[in-house]
């Protein structure tokens, strides 16, 4: 008489692991850490009404600007007022105790100064507003339309405010060239440029107004 063969059991071993081959399961892999981005600053065409085409745009559209920033707007015309500090890549502000600095790198006719509009209190600004303008005009240069190099004209003035730990929380562009492409670059200079090293130790207020002008094949003023 032929025995039955035992039936098969499962392995008690096999039993105690998960189906896929006995293997353990693997963590899922932490999420990848968000890149750091720049700060954003929030800016503004002064006149352009809302609803306009300028508005609906690209262009990003802010609230009205503070007292500060309208009183920065309404003084634009003020650069090369007597007593004023300025610093340039040309010639001084007609007035201004200024700088004028021979930096090298602009390409054809392309110039740039930066003035403080706020009351110094004492505190010579020079040294640090040196700094901005030589580290805008790196990061404006590699952004300058190629129509420029051809021999497209203009001028951007825009203005804009730093805290005291070197944060632009908005800038106005106060005298638009008439080229949208020319206040693009000049709007990047400063937004690739902030934040700005914190303001002098010695200077005792809570933020700065300065004033920065880009020429474009036109004579720094």
């Amino acid at each position: 008489m032929r025995i039955p063969e035992p039936p098969d059991l499962p392995s008690p071993i096999a039993q105690q692991l998960p189906p896929a081959l006995g293997a353990v399961p693997q963590a899922p892999p932490p999420p990848p850490a968000p890149s750091p981005s720049k700060p954003k600053i929030a800016f503004e065409k002064p006149g352009v009404a809302s609803g306009s085409p300028a508005a609906s745009g690209t262009a990003p559209r802010v609230a009205a600007p503070s007292s500060k920033v309208d009183e920065a707007i309404q003084s634009v015309t003020r650069s090369g007022r007597p007593g004023a500090v300025v610093v340039g890549d040309g010639t001084d502000a007609p007035g201004g105790i200024g700088e004028g600095l021979n930096l090298p790198g602009a390409p054809g006719r392309m110039g740039s100064s930066l003035e403080l509009l706020s009351d110094p209190a004492g505190v010579d600004f020079r040294p640090y507003l040196i700094r901005i303008l030589s580290a805008v005009r790196r990061n404006w240069f590699a952004v300058i339309p190629e129509s420029v190099r051809f021999g497209r004209r203009g001028r951007t003035v825009i203005q804009f405010a730093i805290n005291r730990d070197g944060s632009v929380p908005k800038l106005v562009i106060a005298v638009p060239s008439g080229a949208e492409p020319l206040d693009r670059a000049a709007v990047a200079g400063i937004s690739a440029t902030n934040p700005f090293p914190p303001l002098p130790a010695e200077f005792r207020g809570s933020e700065i107004r300065l004033q920065f002008i880009f020429n474009y094949n036109m004579p720094v003023r």
